[in-house]
């Protein structure tokens, strides 16, 4: 498994740039609206960074001594005094298997406040699951692109269940929503199935596209046999999983011994090539899953809201004494008439929707039904682009699809010189069929030049004629002018001649 540490320093800086742009999606836009919305409360808690940037995690369930230490001790080639396997139930402790410079244990407490470590969504488990829960640091190289998740071995019966101190197919659900693959591990000789690990499959079941079964110890019975074992195994899953088809298996004795019974050699070296190529591809996958994650998530906020807000608009008008505990009642009895509506309403698949009983749950426990979310356009469209436009963006960078065969650079060519000979031919049809037409526009474009020039020479006259009548104007007023002027100046030598006539005939009287 030492190849698998080896990759491709280019595709790191492309999951570094898809990862981080993804992170500020998600923070920016998806976490408010689910903060506002309560969606946290329904749907479990939100997403940290931490989780968005950790490496791929392999989850290892299954009942006691199947293998699943000895297992992870066979894929990272770690001889630790930590790894207690014997044929009993021997691990009673999640215990997460992470890269470090060296050697050490870091207890539950301690590792949910780590902000290196994605597994600060833990610590709503209490105490009593942090005791039993250990983060081991070793320098092994395959960790530094994969860490492991061992469980506790599942066991049967009321006792073990109510003695572990915490909701065991809980945190196996919330680790399974974390993961990037689940391995169910099954031994060879004990194929019975306990109640309480057929819960933790059915609570696994929404991630079953993660979950692959791996068949151990199958090295210690014949080939006849084991072709009896793995036919009631598939059977037994098919009935828990409620498909007709269950998730792919690995056969093989997953250690370092060499095999007791040889007869099917080539089968099961051939699964543990599998196994270990899928365990080498999980680094190379990480990207898609993250980006396919958020997606998911964007799409069970957008049926939130309309939940809620279908809920809210349906609730009756009642007093407020009793009030939450008669919306409960009412509640209980119309939820199934809401989800068909809003399924009807918005055009949403059935799938889509939370299980009805489980949402019944939260739904009961929720304090103030007057906040449930309302189903705003805007924040429905931003949701929408984020689906649409900004996560298919990211995706190009790693979806590794290759472009089609009919845009390649050849067909690009000859469509290019095909359409151009296409347009060549038509043109030339264009001009023969046009000269009239050409010629008539021709004819119309001077006929309208000539106008023009016409109008142009008229304001030109215009404008000419205009300013000499100014003129005439200006003149004909200063030669008024000058005319009074010189006629007010000829009165006045009147009048003066005329009052010395006066004053020469008074003096004449007074001498005589």
């Amino acid at each position: 498994m030492a190849a698998a540490g080896g990759q491709d320093p280019e595709w790191d800086d492309t999951a570094q740039l898809v990862v981080h742009s993804l992170k500020s999606l998600y923070m920016e836009r998806l976490r408010p609206i689910e903060v506002d919305s309560h969606f946290n409360h329904f749907h479990g808690a939100a997403m940290t960074s931490s989780e968005l940037e950790a490496r791929p995690q392999v989850l290892m369930v299954g009942q006691y001594s199947t293998g699943k230490t000895s297992l992870i001790k066979w894929i990272t080639g770690i001889e630790s005094t930590f790894f207690d396997i014997r044929p009993q139930p021997s691990t009673d402790k999640f215990v997460a298997v992470v890269h470090g410079d060296e050697e050490k244990v870091i207890n539950g407490d301690a590792a949910t406040c780590l902000p290196d470590l994605p597994y600060h969504g833990l610590s709503k488990y209490g105490s009593g699951f942090l005791s039993k829960f250990q983060v081991l640091v070793e320098p092994a190289e395959i960790l530094r692109r994969i860490s492991f998740v061992d469980t506790p071995g599942v066991l049967s019966g009321d006792k073990q269940r109510l003695s572990r101190g915490y909701d065991f197919h809980e945190v196996a659900s919330w680790l399974a929503s974390r993961c990037d693959l689940i391995l169910l591990l099954f031994d060879a000789h004990k194929l019975d199935i306990s109640d309480e690990f057929k819960e933790v499959i059915e609570a696994m079941r929404s991630n079953g596209d993660k979950c692959r079964c791996v068949l151990n110890k199958a090295d210690e019975i014949d080939g006849e046999n084991l072709v009896k074992v793995y036919g009631a195994l598939m059977w037994n899953l098919g009935k828990i999983l409620g498909t007709p088809e269950v998730a792919r298996m690995y056969i093989g004795s997953f250690w370092d011994q060499e095999y007791k019974c040889k007869d099917l050699q080539r089968l099961l070296d051939q699964d543990r090539k599998d196994l270990m190529q899928e365990l080498r591809d999980l680094p190379r996958n990480v990207c898609v899953r993250r980006v396919n994650e958020v997606v998911a998530r964007a799409r069970m906020v957008k049926v939130h809201l309309a939940l809620g807000d279908a809920i809210r608009n349906r609730l009756p008008m009642v007093g407020s004494f009793g009030r939450q505990w008669r919306y409960q009642l009412w509640i209980a009895d119309h939820l199934p008439e809401i989800f068909l509506e809003v399924v009807k309403d918005h055009q949403f698949v059935q799938s889509d929707l939370p299980a009805i009983d489980k949402f019944r749950e939260r739904l009961l426990s929720f304090k103030d039904f007057s906040q449930f979310p309302k189903w705003d356009h805007k924040v429905v469209a931003d949701l929408d682009r984020l689906i649409q436009v900004d996560v298919p963006k990211l995706m190009s960078l790693v979806g590794g699809v290759s472009a089609s065969g009919l845009r390649d650079t050849k067909a690009d060519a000859f469509k290019t010189s095909t359409w151009n000979d296409i347009a060549l031919s038509e043109s030339r049809t264009v001009k023969k069929s046009s000269c009239g037409v050409g010629c008539f526009c021709l004819i119309l474009l001077l006929l309208i030049f000539l106008m023009l020039t016409t109008g142009a020479v008229v304001l030109f006259l215009a404008g000419d004629l205009q300013h000499a009548l100014e003129t005439l104007r200006i003149n004909a007023g200063k030669a008024v002018a000058r005319w009074g002027t010189s006629l007010a100046h000829q009165q006045g030598e009147v009048d003066a001649s005329a009052v010395s006539s006066t004053s020469a005939s008074s003096a004449a009287s007074s001498e005589l």
